[in-house]
């Protein structure tokens, strides 16, 4: 009751301001005293549940006491095993226990007529004895390694006998379901690896290994029975089990366990049970998989599994392995052959610009019992033989998920090629490559853009994820030789079928970018998978035509407005945000903000794969969807946006001037030009001096630098300099001899490096081919073998032929090549000691990689960088990245198509004459020419024999032909600089064919009139 003095159950509040100075104040001191009652109400909670434990303890500890000296004063068999049920369910005084349990087991295991005193408890209540047992067990488990628990634990062997339980099948099966709700598996697990941990092999293993058995050998196990599931998710996952227990342990287990035909099959079915008991962190994942190793694979019960284990065997590994963290694969393999325990994931694409890299965690070393069982995992005999059982049973979709949790796990490691060589391998690859493409492709995929959408919800999705990395392995190692041969699994007309779904859901997912599993849309890696794919057929196409034209583009899907779009990604990307889109959608504020967070973690590439810029990627990654004139604009396009950034106009004034000797032009060029770098983007202005020393009349419009390039370009190449050598097509690639990588040597493939920048930037065509495996060089891709043949066709038919031959040995070949420079011979060695080192049919391999990789790598080395130094000074890398090496060498030198004669007509000027009598018969006679005649004829106006890309609508200048006068003893001349012919006003057209033809064929050129 509230009484007025403060004096009631509840302390007096004081609501006056007298000692207050503030309302804040006030307030304080109200919120202490509420705080401090709140805490002596804790208070008082505390010690009231403190005192109701104590007594419950107390008189527990009582009653454990009461039924302690029952016991000990001796008890029927039935009042035993009811006391010892609640005894049992506490602890301590473990000696006393220990002794009441041995009376008890001696009174229930004495035999009488009607058999051991424990069948009356079985009759009576087998549930409750089957809790009794699992009591008994968890005792044992407190301390395992004392002689009681010894007892005790073959004392439970004799309990669960199948002879007891004979004539009451019922009670048997009430006794089993008993145990598995009481955790029998889970303390048998917990006592093995606690035996296992104190000596490795311990005798008490023995019976405690029986024990986990003896219920399924009482009662068969069935996927319902309460056993299954700690079996699978926390018995398997002891830490090395079979090399922890005895042999004989290990033999008894190998019998009696159902692990083929009951728990993997219902692990299968219920995938939700491999993520519960100990399965739901990576290591116990891991102690799993190497159990299952051990069992299926080194003791071969896989083999002996049939179809419905076997297919079991491959869900339960597709559905755990994809769990597993990054490096998982790469952890294993380190920890077999003692490597550092933290591994960083690399995974290598050659598509890429660069490497995938991902930080793996840092993981302790696993034990030989652990990682060496985990390696079968990705052994071609494991591999092989579930390949073998796919391909004739039928199982294609369940192998493909497992095949692909093989190759997600050991990603980054020396297995995951491995995994693919052996799915390859022999006849078997190759029927199941055909098998996969016709189960699981052809007629399934479409290429409309809800393919990708919802491509991880399609069902056929395993087998195309599947034969992408078989066949993009294939491409990978397979030389043009064999790839065009019977030997190929899939014909030519599949290939550019499955081509095609590649390019179709790689084309789709640079447009509406990738997703997660759960969304629908494919992930990242497929979509780099498939762009993979693509990207190696059609390289494969550029050596050797076998694709209609056209056959990668997607032009009818390109929406309008993609080159702006592109230019606005790439600005974007260039400035982190602050452009404005050109149909007004203005890319600042937030948007810019979370562009330029993105740079800061991402690089160009990443970003142009990334959501941001879904065009740029595409033209990035698989530029052949994109028609080449598209593609063509877009180079321009960023050249126009350089020039802007740079504040360079085409026709602007000249930023640099210089006078070049006619007779030094190489000379003069080279000191004048060589150190500006990327400054030669400007504009040059070139005045030639005469052989006299005097300048030549004339302002350089363009067209004086277009001359001083062309000529340079034929001094500079040719082969007489040393800079560069020619193989049997007449295509240049740099001489790999020492002395051409001397610094000033290379100093000038830095120069001709730029010079070939400028006339890209410019726009100027040059009349030079270069060898094929050069100009992938440009592109950043890595050599093959077949890329050889554009360097030394003998050789690369050479290493074919050692490919196929049966007795290399008898060669006499070694690990170094041989090499000649000014007639000194001297050996290389291809790796430390190669000479010392025979080439074998079991190294063949290696040797022909190493081959492939000093003859087309490393001997050219210091010049190509030299090169690639000067040309990216003016040219971005990455906009070259846009074409193939066919289209870069027409990007270099024009179309390698005949001459358009009705497009050169249609953009000639032609000027200065009285009527059109000449011109008319000008054309005729142009007409009249050959192919090569006509060639002849264009490279003698504009020093190129081949026709503008796009046609003459883009030859700058134009093309002209001019009126050159009354003298029609004159021949005919040119101005290349200016693209300019100009002829004498002939009036007979024999005269005008007669007379152009001496002069095309003569060399008579430029003139400055």
């Amino acid at each position: 009751m509230w009484n007025p003095d403060g004096s009631g159950r509840h302390p007096p509040v004081d609501l006056s301001t007298q000692s207050s100075s503030s309302s804040s104040a006030l307030l304080g001191s109200i919120r202490a005293q509420r705080e401090a009652r709140e805490a002596h109400r804790r208070r008082q909670a505390a010690a009231t549940t403190v005192q109701r434990v104590w007594r419950g303890r107390t008189a527990a500890a009582a009653t454990r006491q009461d039924i302690l000296t029952s016991l000990e004063s001796g008890a029927s068999v039935g009042e035993g095993a009811r006391a010892l049920l609640l005894l049992l369910r506490g602890r301590g005084e473990r000696v006393r226990v220990a002794r009441v349990l041995d009376s008890w087991t001696t009174a229930a295991l004495a035999s009488d007529p009607n058999g051991p005193a424990f069948r009356s408890l079985l009759m009576a209540d087998a549930s409750g004895f089957g809790v009794l047992l699992a009591r008994i067990l968890r005792f044992v488990s407190t301390n395992p390694r004392t002689e009681t628990s010894a007892r005790l634990l073959s004392v439970l062997e004799t309990f669960l006998k199948p002879a007891a339980y004979a004539d009451i099948p019922d009670r048997a099966a009430e006794v089993v379901a008993a145990l598995g709700s009481n955790a029998w598996v889970e303390t048998l697990s917990d006592i093995t690896e606690a035996l296992a941990a104190a000596k490795r092999r311990h005798a008490l293993l023995l019976p405690v290994i029986r024990l986990v058995t003896a219920p399924s050998i009482l009662v068969p196990l069935t996927p319902a029975s309460p056993l299954v599931a700690p079996l699978i998710h926390t018995f398997l996952a002891v830490p090395a089990l079979p090399s922890s227990i005895p042999l004989p342990s290990l033999t008894h287990l190998s019998a009696t366990l159902p692990l083929f035909t009951v728990l993997l099959p219902t692990a299968a079915a219920n995938p939700s049970l491999l993520s519960q008991g100990r399965l739901v962190g990576e290591l116990e994942r891991t102690y799993f998989l190497a159990n299952l190793a051990t069992f299926g694979i080194t003791g071969g019960m896989l083999a002996r599994s049939g179809t419905p284990g076997m297919d079991a065997w491959m869900a339960v590994l597709g559905t755990l392995l994809p769990t597993l963290g990054d490096g998982w694969g790469m952890w294993a393999e380190r920890s077999v052959s003692g490597g550092a325990s933290a591994v960083p994931l690399i995974d290598n694409d050659d598509s890429e610009e660069e490497a995938i890299v991902s930080s793996a965690p840092v993981r302790a070393r696993l034990p030989p019992g652990v990682a060496k069982p985990l390696a079968l995992l990705a052994s071609p005999q494991h591999v092989g033989t579930l390949a073998s059982h796919a391909i004739t049973a039928g199982s294609l979709s369940h192998f493909s998920e497992f095949a692909l949790s093989i190759l997600g796990a050991f990603r980054g490691s020396p297995k995951w090629e491995g995994t693919l060589d052996a799915l390859l391998d022999g006849s078997r690859g190759r029927a199941l490559v055909k098998l996969l493409w016709r189960e699981g492709v052809r007629g399934k995929w479409s290429n409309k853009a809800d393919q990708w959408t919802w491509f991880s919800k399609n069902p056929n999705k395993p087998m195309l994820l599947l034969v992408t990395h078989l066949f993009s392995h294939y491409l990978l190692l397979t030389p043009d030789d064999e790839f065009f041969s019977t030997s190929n699994p899939l014909s030519l007309d599949e290939v550019l079928e499955l081509s095609s779904t590649w390019r179709d859901l790689a084309f789709w997912g640079y447009l509406n970018g990738v997703g997660t599993d759960a969304r629908g849309a494919g992930t990242e890696a497929e979509r780099r998978l498939f762009t993979q794919g693509v990207v190696r057929i059609t390289e494969r196409n550029g050596r050797r035509k076998f694709a209609p034209d056209e056959h990668w583009v997607m032009d009818a899907d390109l929406r309008s407005g993609f080159i702006d779009a592109v230019k606005y990604e790439d600005e974007l990307l260039e400035t982190g945000g602050a452009v404005k889109y050109e149909h007004g959608v203005v890319a600042g504020g937030t948007g810019g903000d979370r562009v330029a967070h993105l740079q800061q973690r991402m690089s160009w590439r990443q970003l142009a794969n990334s959501h941001v810029s879904p065009r740029l990627g595409l033209l990035i990654n698989l530029p052949m969807a994109v028609p080449f004139a598209t593609r063509l604009q877009v180079f321009r396009e960023f050249i126009r946006a350089d020039r802007k950034r740079l504040g360079i106009r085409r026709y602007g004034p000249a930023r640099h001037r210089v006078e070049i000797r006619r007779s030094h032009l190489a000379e003069d060029g080279f000191r004048q030009l060589n150190s500006l770098g990327s400054g030669l983007k400007n504009i040059v202005e070139i005045t030639f001096v005469d052989k006299w020393g005097n300048q030549e009349a004339g302002i350089d419009g363009g067209g004086l630098f277009k001359e001083f390039l062309h000529k340079l370009s034929k001094e500079a190449f040719d082969t007489e300099r040393g800079l560069w050598l020619a193989n049997l097509r007449n295509e240049l690639y740099p001489n790999p001899h020492s002395y051409a990588s001397e610094p000033h040597q290379l100093a000038w493939y830095g120069f001709i490096g730029r010079l070939l920048g400028k006339a890209l930037y410019a726009d100027i065509l040059v009349d030079v081919t270069f060898a094929g495996f050069f100009l992938a060089k440009w592109l950043g891709r890595q050599s093959h073998v077949d890329d050889l043949a554009s360097l030394d066709r003998e050789l690369y038919r050479g290493l074919i032929q050692l490919k196929n031959y049966p007795h290399p040995e008898e060669l006499s070949l070694t690990f170094s090549v041989a090499e000649d420079e000014f007639g000194v011979a001297k050996s290389v060695d291809l790796i430390p000691g190669g000479s010392e080192i025979p080439v074998t049919a079991e190294n063949r391999h290696e040797y022909i990689a190493l081959v492939c990789k000093y003859k087309l790598d490393r001997q050219f080395a210091a010049q190509s960088e030299a090169f690639f130094a000067g040309l990216s000074d003016l040219i971005d890398p990455r906009w070259l990245r846009m074409f193939d090496q066919n289209e870069l060498a027409q990007l270099l030198g024009g179309e390698e198509a005949p001459i358009d004669l009705l497009d050169l007509r249609k953009h000639t000027t032609v000027s200065g004459f009285d009527d059109e009598r000449t011109p008319a018969m000008f054309w005729r006679v142009v007409d009249s020419f050959s192919e090569d005649q006509k060639r002849q004829l264009l490279t003698f106006v504009t020093s190129c024999s081949r026709p503008p890309l796009l046609g003459f609508a883009h030859l700058n200048p134009p093309f002209g032909v001019r009126n050159a006068g009354q003298d029609k003893s004159r021949l005919p001349t040119a101005s290349s600089c200016a693209n300019l012919l100009k002829l004498p006003d002939y009036k007979d057209e024999a005269m005008l064919r007669a007379k152009l033809l001496q002069a095309i064929t003569s060399g008579a050129g430029f003139d400055m009139s």
